[in-house]
């Protein structure tokens, strides 16, 4: 009885061994399989992963053209620029059968472009260098010949970080650049080719796809380069635009009205102590010093903090220092007039084509050697 007993439950321990094995094999192989569904969502195809195992580096031929610069903000040292991004590359992985696709080029615009680099195609994942903000796709293409031979068009829109040199202002110009990198492959992975790569020796690349002027602004050339990368680095395009400004303005606005304001704080040479005291004198002068500190102040509000002084500052220093040298005068020629009023007329005599000469010809000077 006992052993019929020990039968069944030996008989029973078996099936329930048995049951839990298939059990746990079906949940094993079920989770094995969720993984790989979820691995082949999130990675769908290779192409996506890694560049061309065939090319190392991969050649990716990469060029700028400019299209418009819509507005250059001084103090806050940045640009608003449009431009094209013109790339080319192979990958033999996305060639196909014209026949089959009834097609010799496939073409994605918009959104579609975009949606086949993130899914399906490889491509470098160019990236606009120091931008401020999100960049602005405003159009993207992408073409995929039968043979693997890939071409990416963007057109976009993005404000730029570029640091400006006023030493010069108003007389200055400027070389400003945006610069195209591959956001992740260094040189080793991924190196660039430019126009210049297909020139002849001793040829350049002539640029003529940005012709833009303002009211204060115009371009002087515009240049691109393509330097490969060392190793570890990144290969990038930069596009190199020189501007210049257009000093009109501030000719016309800033500096001849300076020089009139100064010129007028002269006037008080002509006054005589006889028919009139010391403070009308100097009420001319410190009008003067009082109108040089406004011009000032409007000249500071279009440009950042600065270190160092421009071209239009010093001469703004130098009109100070006159001014100055102004009252100084009237102070001594009211000094001498108590003394003896003969020497105070030869004392303004002397400073009515002094001040004139010295001011004016230093002027000079300084717009020369800046």
């Amino acid at each position: 009885m006992n052993s019929a007993r020990r039968i069944r439950r030996g008989v029973l321990l078996s099936l329930f061994l048995l049951l839990g094995a298939w059990l746990f094999g079906g949940a094993m192989a079920t989770s094995t399989g969720s993984v790989q569904a979820v691995y082949a969502q999130t990675n769908p195809i290779d192409n996506v992963a890694s560049p061309p195992s065939d090319q190392n580096p991969v050649e990716v031929y990469v060029d700028l053209y400019g299209l418009n610069i819509f507005a250059i903000d001084e103090r806050e040292e940045t640009f608003e620029i449009e431009a094209f991004i013109y790339a080319d590359w192979f990958d033999d992985r996305l060639a196909f059968d014209p026949a089959v696709a009834g097609t010799e080029t496939k073409i994605f615009q918009g959104e579609t472009a975009v949606e086949m680099l993130k899914t399906e195609v490889w491509w470098p994942d160019l990236e606009v260098v120091d931008v401020r903000g999100p960049r602005e796709r405003l159009h993207t293409t992408l073409t995929i010949d039968y043979d693997g031979f890939v071409t990416y068009t963007e057109r976009f829109h993005a404000n730029i970080w570029q640091p400006f040199f006023f030493d010069e202002f108003p007389f200055d110009t400027h070389t400003i650049s945006f610069t195209v990198a591959p956001f992740f492959y260094t040189s080793e992975q991924v190196v660039f080719l430019g126009p210049e790569d297909f020139l002849e020796e001793g040829e350049r690349v002539q640029r003529m796809d940005l012709a833009w002027e303002t009211n204060e602004w115009s371009i002087e050339s515009v240049e691109s380069e393509v330097d490969r990368g060392d190793a570890f680095a990144f290969s990038t395009t930069t596009m190199f635009i020189e501007i210049s400004r257009l000093p009109q303005f501030y000719i016309s606005n800033v500096i001849l009205p300076l020089f009139l304001i100064v010129a007028i704080s002269w006037a008080v040479f002509w006054m005589d102590f006889g028919s009139m005291h010391l403070a009308d004198r100097l009420s001319v002068s410190f009008t003067s010093v009082l109108t040089v500190v406004a011009f000032d102040f409007v000249t500071a509000d279009n440009l950042p903090l600065l270190s160092y002084q421009t071209v239009l500052d010093v001469v703004l220093t130098f009109s100070y220092i006159i001014l100055s040298l102004s009252v100084l005068e009237n102070v001594l020629a009211y000094l001498n007039f108590r003394r003896n009023g003969s020497e105070v007329q030869r004392l303004d005599r002397i400073a009515r084509w002094l001040f004139p000469l010295v001011y004016y010809a230093g002027c000079g000077l300084i717009l020369l050697l800046f």
